[in-house]
């Protein structure tokens, strides 16, 4: 089982769309969202490979991977030995620079 490690940066992107959804849509939409984003993080603790490999960022030390969440929604994480580290929550109705710029973590 792999342990999870949020990276701040992760954590400031959930807490961002959270608050979107809190006030332009509803509370109802928001932790509903909130609820699907964390429980595909916590299929990743028994599953880490299960998500697709992220060919935005292939030129990284690490071999970044994606899983989808309501088909808008990309939960951006990589493992390192027994830990999958969750980098980004991503918006993919961005342009696509837009996850190359916000992957920064400490661990490249």
């Amino acid at each position: 089982m792999a342990q999870i490690i949020w990276h701040d940066s992760a954590k400031e992107h959930l807490a961002d769309i959270f608050t979107y959804y809190m006030d332009n849509v509803s509370q109802q939409v928001a932790y509903s969202f909130l609820h699907s984003i964390l429980t595909g993080v916590e299929s990743l603790a028994n599953m880490p490979r299960k998500g697709a490999r992220e060919l935005l960022l292939a030129n990284r030390k690490y071999e970044y991977r994606h899983l989808v969440i309501r088909r808008n929604y990309k939960i951006i994480y990589f493992i390192d030995n027994e830990e999958c580290h969750i980098v980004a929550i991503w918006d993919t109705r961005q342009k696509p620079t837009t996850l190359i710029a916000k992957v920064t973590p400490s661990k490249q």
